[in-house]
């Protein structure tokens, strides 16, 4: 039997290695990779002993090794001697004997009194001191630590991190660090106003006064100046000579946010830093299965990374935890779908003799460093990537959810998304595609050297870059998917059944380096050969059509040597300069095309659009700035579910507690919403400034409010429902013996214009008045009351005229929103029948409603042409219309468990609503911005257990390019 089916004896070795790799069945059948085959490889490659495959790391080595021997055993042949393409790539750093720093006649200890940080510059220096606060220059919050004081050729002394880091009313944030506090940002400020040096100091406080460990990831661009931290105690003793307490000035700071900055003209200080560079031997492994015949000459690259973190520390989401980070998704899971789907190919092809380009099959090493091994691979190619046709790249493939699979990169080929759709049908997968190749992985490399390439990936997580993402986490059955999709893409490649024509970046947001804080966008791509290791500006390997640094005549292949008049040593140095300038701001570039040095003025976009060409008109309500972007909160793409494909730069506005309910200003800068703060207490409405981060309540503090909404169209007044008319204190908790209900408290609605202001007492009435919202043309308002008996639907006018019932059906009706022509209403409602007719009234009697069972319905806004759009009998909720008013986007927990919510929408004809959002737990209350281009919703996406927290994301109307995977170099500290 085995010789029907092989003709050698490495056809017998194959049948013995695929036995546990590959479903087996007769010759007419084709092999699938099989999960046992998945899962053996995952729980090597990512089981304790392996240390995480940390670059330099033994655990890393020892996974090279076990990949040499899963190549041969797989029938691949190596280039040379050995399947290991060896190369050298940068660590870190490491303490050279040369480093000191004296003052006076006193000479400072390393590593008790002081210690350069990682991305310093090795250089002497000597200067005078200056303090200089914090050392941030803030000027949109109106806070320069360095306002007025003489830097040139100072040694710079300054706190770590911001004032007021632990005040929710700080100018700052208050809650999460700002960028204002990243050191190399302090760090560049301080080079370019001319410093001798920088150090700095962890400012008063509890926390132990222990100096970081030196250490560094991969290639590290310096900051061009010294750097340094010293302890409290020495900084305590230079403050001293100026008669100033470090204790009372950061009182003073931290109380008024004014800085008190001031010069020691008696204290010099004279050192030196010295790092030293470390350096490893690493190896990608390599191996070939030849071509045949005619094809032969051409090849086909199938990739993914075998390296991680290793104990973590740079790099990790939880740099804090020293802990052993196995990388199961990221990205043991890639070479396990790779091996396993090349394994069942390489057997089938002993059987099939037809013509075949050849196969090379690469575990890149140094991937989360700066993408080195990859780098090193096409300057080294094992085939000449101008006959390599097509590069396939496996990055975080092992979390498969709903059969949904991404293929990042297909706008590289316009063959591409035919192919792989018609193939991904035949494995039964849910295939998404798009987007250029210019995703932060290993593909990246090819890309840039013109080879189509595509990117499998299943998608983020909250694991990533974590000691969580662990075997136990994965879906096997879902990899040996993916493996066998892999099978099916690589056979057809090989064939020659599909030529591939290589396509340039058509536009489209940049995936790193040159989109943060403000979201101001270049377009511009670094090489990323060299982009890390580069200290003499940044090199382009790539610049978008249609982006702002091709408007400006910027071209791949210069080198951005100055932005803004600031010198751009390094990817950070750009990064900082971008998020600094906001929008449509137009900035000088100066760059290096060959020996010439040229001068351009490019105007700068915003993230996810192209350089700004004049406002356009809103969809509805009042126009904000076309190229404005919100400036509070966190970027948080990395929450992302690959599957939200309508959203995009992820903003988190919330950090802890209980936050949901949020409405915007007819200007789309502010947003009022519901808050229960970390340490409890009764819901409050709170008032967040989008432009600065600035928070403030609203309401009293007394008894419980929800539901705060802003007077349309002028935003001067807001409404909101509140319990403190009938008591200050929090009402009791509804009876929960009933299952999960609402309770129906005795809520009155009241204006309220200013914190602190008393709330003015709008249409007075017993019972239940809440749930009110405004139509954004006329002021009109509609809200729910059980002033006529049951939970009914109420329009009237702002000054209190016009009341009118709108429903009247038994049920309870709330959550109302007008269209934004205001002509229409969606809203929630249930309509119970029979028996559950009958507990809804004995649960109404108790001042209960229970939720589990609510429809979306729209009417016209006088009450009539009532459309039910929702058909599921679960928990519909919290409906806003969509901007162009064609449906609404609603909450549900129509896709999972009871308390799994996601957004939906769906149109006015109802039928199937589209999911939005895929995050695991609680996904509600969105509503659009006025100009409909932003979407702010309420999620607990990133918090622990029982925090919700408010997020911000630019809405997509129509399927776009799906967003990038999280693997990757990163400019972040």
């Amino acid at each position: 039997m085995i010789g029907a089916h092989f003709t050698s004896l490495r056809g017998l070795l194959l049948w013995l290695l695929v036995a546990g790799c590959a479903a087996q069945g007769p010759a007419s059948q084709r092999l699938e990779p099989s999960p046992d085959c998945f899962e053996s490889i995952v729980r090597i490659l990512a089981d304790d002993d392996m240390q995480g495959r940390g670059v330099g790391t033994e655990g890393l080595e020892r996974a090279g090794r076990y990949l040499e021997g899963r190549f041969a055993a797989a029938g691949l042949e190596s280039v040379g001697r050995t399947f290991l393409q060896p190369f050298e790539t940068v660590t870190g750093v490491e303490l050279g004997s040369a480093t000191h720093l004296r003052w006076g006649e006193r000479a400072a200890r390393i590593g008790s009194d002081f210690t350069p940080l990682g991305f310093s510059s090795s250089l002497a220096f000597s200067g005078r001191v200056v303090f200089a606060g914090y050392g941030i220059r803030a000027e949109e919050i109106g806070y320069d630590d360095y306002a007025g004081l003489e830097v040139q050729g100072k040694v710079v002394l300054a706190w770590r991190y911001e004032p007021g880091e632990r005040d929710a009313e700080s100018p700052f944030d208050g809650a999460r660090p700002s960028r204002w506090s990243d050191l190399r940002a302090k760090a560049l400020v301080a080079r370019e106003l001319g410093a001798a040096a920088l150090i700095l100091v962890s400012p008063p406080g509890d926390d132990e006064d222990r100096l970081p460990p030196l250490h560094a990831r991969g290639p590290v661009p310096t900051a061009g100046l010294p750097v340094l931290q010293i302890s409290r105690a020495m900084a305590r003793d230079w403050l001293g000579v100026a008669g100033r307490d470090p204790l009372e000035l950061h009182a003073a700071i931290d109380a008024d946010y004014q800085p008190r900055s001031f010069a020691i003209p008696s204290l010099e200080i004279v050192g030196r830093v010295d790092l030293a560079i470390t350096r490893a031997e690493v190896g990608n492994v390599v191996g070939v299965l030849p071509g045949r015949g005619a094809l032969a000459h051409e090849a086909v690259v199938v990739g993914a990374h075998y390296d991680h973190l290793g104990l973590g520390a740079v790099g990790s989401l939880r740099p804090e935890e020293r802990a052993i980070h196995n990388g199961a998704d990221d990205n043991a899971s890639g070479i396990a779908a790779m091996l396993c789907g090349v394994g069942a190919l390489v057997q089938e092809s002993e059987v099939e003799q037809a013509a075949r380009r050849t196969l090379v099959v690469v575990a890149f090493s140094a991937e989360e460093i700066g993408l080195a091994g990859s780098s090193e691979y096409v300057r080294q190619p094992a085939h000449p990537l101008a006959e390599t046709v097509a590069m396939v790249n496996l990055d975080m493939v092992g979390r498969l959810r709903e059969g949904k699979l991404w293929g990042l990169g297909t706008d590289s080929a316009p063959e591409w998304t035919g192919m792989l759709e018609r193939l991904a049908t035949e494995a039964e997968l849910k295939l998404v595609t798009g987007g250029d190749g210019y995703g932060p992985s290993d593909q990246l490399s090819f890309y840039q050297r013109g080879v189509p390439v595509v990117h499998l990936f299943t998608g983020g997580h909250s694991e990533y870059h974590t000691p969580k993402d662990d075997t136990d986490t994965l879906n096997f059955e879902g990899g040996a998917r993916v493996a066998g999709f892999l099978k099916r893409v690589l056979g057809e490649l090989l064939s020659g059944g599909e030529d591939l024509t290589y396509q340039a970046a058509s536009g489209g947001p940049p995936l790193v380096g040159d989109s943060r804080g403000y979201g101001s966008y270049l377009g511009t791509v670094p090489d990323f050969g060299e982009m890390m290791m580069s200290e003499g500006g940044v090199l382009l390997g790539g610049v978008r059509p249609d982006g702002p640094a091709a408007l400006a005549g910027v071209r791949a292949g210069d080198r951005i040597v100055s932005m803004a008049g600031v010198e751009i040593r390094n990817l950070y140095d750009m990064t900082f300069v971008l998020r600094d300038h906001r929008p449509g701001e137009r900035i000088e570039i100066e760059l290096l095309r060959g020996d010439r040095k040229l001068k351009v003025a490019a105007t700068l976009g915003r993230r996810g659009g192209v350089a700004p060409r004049g406002p356009a008109p809103p969809p509805h309500g009042d126009a904000t700035d076309q190229v404005w972007v919100p400036g509070a909160g966190q970027e948080a793409d990395h929450l992302l579910d690959p599957h939200e494909k309508r959203l995009a730069d992820l903003r988190q506005l919330t950090f802890g507690g209980e936050n949901a309910e949020a409405y915007f200003s007819p200007d789309g800068r502010k947003l009022v919403f519901q808050r229960t703060p970390p340490e409890g207490g009764c819901d409050q409405e709170y008032i967040l400034d989008l432009s600065t981060g600035d928070l403030v309540r609203l309401s009293s503090g007394r008894g419980r409010t929800t539901c705060g909404y802003y007077a349309y169209p002028d935003g001067e007044r807001l409404i909101y429902a509140t319990t403190e008319s009938t008591s200050a204190t929090c009402p009791p908790p509804p009876d929960r013996s009933h299952g999960y209900v609402w309770a129906l408290y005795d809520f009155d609605l009241v204006w309220q214009s200013n914190p602190g202001d008393p709330p003015e007492p709008f249409l007075p009435h017993p019972g239940y008045d809440a749930e009110a919202t405004v139509c954004m043309r006329d002021g009109r308002l509609v809200f729910t009351s059980t002033r006529g008996g049951d939970l009914d639907l109420y329009s009237v006018n702002p000054d209190g005229s016009g009341l009118r019932q709108l429903t009247d059906t038994p049920g309870y009706d709330g959550g109302a929103f007008f269209t934004p022509d205001c002509s229409a209403i969606v809203w929630r409602a249930s309509r119970p029948e029979g028996a559950a007719l009958e507990e809804y009234r004995v649960l109404r009697e108790q001042r209960l409603v229970r939720p589990s069972a609510l429809e979306i319905f729209w009417m016209d806004a006088d009450g009539s042409n009532v459309r039910q759009l929702t058909h599921n009998g679960r928990a519909n909720f919290a409906p806003y219309p969509l901007p162009d008013g064609s449906g609404a986007i609603f909450a549900s927990n129509m896709a999972g468990s009871e308390r799994e919510f996601d957004l939906f929408q769906v149109g006015l004809a109802g039928g199937r609503p589209e999911r939005i959002t895929f995050a695991p737990g609680f996904d509600g209350f969105p509503m659009f911005s006025p100009d409909g281009r932003w979407l702010v919703f309420a999620s607990n996406r990133a918090g622990s257990e029982g925090e919700t927290n408010l997020f911000l994301a630019r809405w997509v109307p129509e399927s776009s390019e799906p967003p990038a995977p999280l693997d990757g170099p990163s400019p972040a500290d």
